[in-house]
């Protein structure tokens, strides 16, 4: 097999960036492993190409066969992760502690929890009778003997019983007649969403902005905002109340890879100051009272939209400097961007993981535009929640002269 890059590239049907690209990964990767078995550079080099070759070829075949399509363009948001479940299990904790017996098995009647009490060598079960039969719903607790506890049941150590959240106690089947595996199940003690907003276009149509949500570990993984790319994804239905587009993740399938030429179809840079005036697609989306010019309106912003009807779906923008960047022991690092109004307020973090590090190709004095929505603590003071970042003026870090012992 020839590991001339222009001829792989035709081979697995791509580009030769791309592979390129991917062969860089690989040696960054395993260099360490590689040097300590004795490959050279040209040996390590031939071995990268091949196994960039095999996975990219694997992930073609894995996208044909389920049916994704190409999103070319750009995560606008990537905001934290919400783990619906683990704040559900965390309030029914609560509940359940406040409640008496009457109260619990009134629960268990409605089809909001299963009880299991122990009783010997098993446990008695408390549930509703129609949930455990997958029949359609109708109040009412039943009571039996089990001999173990089903996988997804947590312990409420202060009751002394384990329970679980349930599922789904509406439909037993789905529209198209199949079972409704969810029904009467036990909710997961954790289901992490994340619901991106990405500028794209789908197999080759117009350019506009699709919602992406991602579901379980892939919830977890925080997706790189303003990095031209492609993640294949199935198309949906516009969301009515939005206007967007949605595209649907496939587990395993949907993972985005940085692509520069996916640029082509965007409209032109996210953001660009032309003699204090802002430019770009990212400053049409924000308009002028979404982009703020200094942290201290954080709190104004809050008051003044804190009961908007869109509230949940707004975020601003605001451009900063770049303070401080500490790399973590993890390999994530964190930017501490500062007010370019006021050296007196509140900074903002921004968390950047491990597998982004690359993107810190900046040092401190950069400036860079900061999204998140704004939220208010306890105390009275604003915060943001980051949902992207984009360098706007960058300093190129200072190469360091090799002196002394390490010379």
């Amino acid at each position: 097999m020839t590991t001339e890059l222009e001829n792989v590239a035709k081979q697995v049907g791509t580009t030769q960036a791309a592979i390129e690209r991917r062969v860089s990964l690989i040696l960054t990767e395993n260099k360490q492993a590689w040097d300590a078995t004795g490959f050279d550079e040209s040996e390590q080099s031939t071995r990268a190409v091949r196994i960039a070759a095999r996975q990219m070829i694997t992930e073609k075949r894995k996208i044909a066969s389920s049916g994704c399509v190409e999103l070319t363009g750009c995560f606008v948001t990537s905001p934290p992760y919400k783990d619906w479940a683990k704040m559900a299990y965390k309030k029914m904790n609560t509940t359940l502690s406040s409640l008496d017996d009457n109260g619990l098995d009134a629960l268990v009647s409605g089809g909001s929890i299963v009880i299991y009490e122990a009783d010997g060598s098993g446990f008695n079960r408390k549930a509703n009778g129609s949930l455990m039969s997958k029949l359609p719903f109708e109040q009412g607790m039943s009571e039996s003997y089990v001999m173990g506890l089903p996988k997804g049941t947590v312990e409420h150590a202060d009751l002394n019983i384990h329970y679980y959240i349930v599922a789904d106690n509406n439909m037993p089947k789905y529209p198209s007649g199949d079972d409704n595996y969810r029904y009467g199940s036990p909710r997961p003690e954790s289901e992490p969403e994340r619901t991106c907003l990405f500028l794209g276009s789908l197999d080759g149509d117009e350019a506009r902005i699709y919602e992406i949500k991602f579901s379980g570990e892939e919830a977890v993984r925080q997706q790189p905002t303003f990095l031209p790319g492609t993640i294949p994804v199935k198309g949906g239905k516009d969301n009515a109340k939005t206007g967007n587009g949605r595209a649907w993740t496939r587990k395993g399938v949907s993972v985005f890879t940085e692509d520069p030429e996916a640029a082509s179809v965007l409209p032109g840079a996210p953001f660009a100051l032309d003699n204090g005036n802002p430019s770009g697609f990212l400053a049409d989306m924000l308009g002028e009272e979404k982009l703020l010019s200094s942290f201290n309106d954080l709190l104004p912003y809050y008051d003044a939209h804190r009961d908007d009807a869109d509230w949940w779906d707004q975020w601003v923008g605001i451009l900063g400097e770049v303070s401080h960047i500490d790399t973590l022991d993890n390999g994530a690092s964190t930017i501490i961007v500062g007010d370019l109004e006021d050296f007196t307020a509140p900074s903002i973090e921004v968390r950047v993981p491990a597998d982004q590090k690359a993107r810190i190709d900046f040092s401190v004095g950069s400036q860079i535009l900061v999204t998140g929505a704004v939220w208010k603590t306890n105390d009275g003071e604003p915060r943001m929640s980051v949902y992207g970042w984009f360098v706007t003026e960058g300093i190129a870090p200072a190469v360091e002269e090799v002196s002394g012992w390490d010379a």
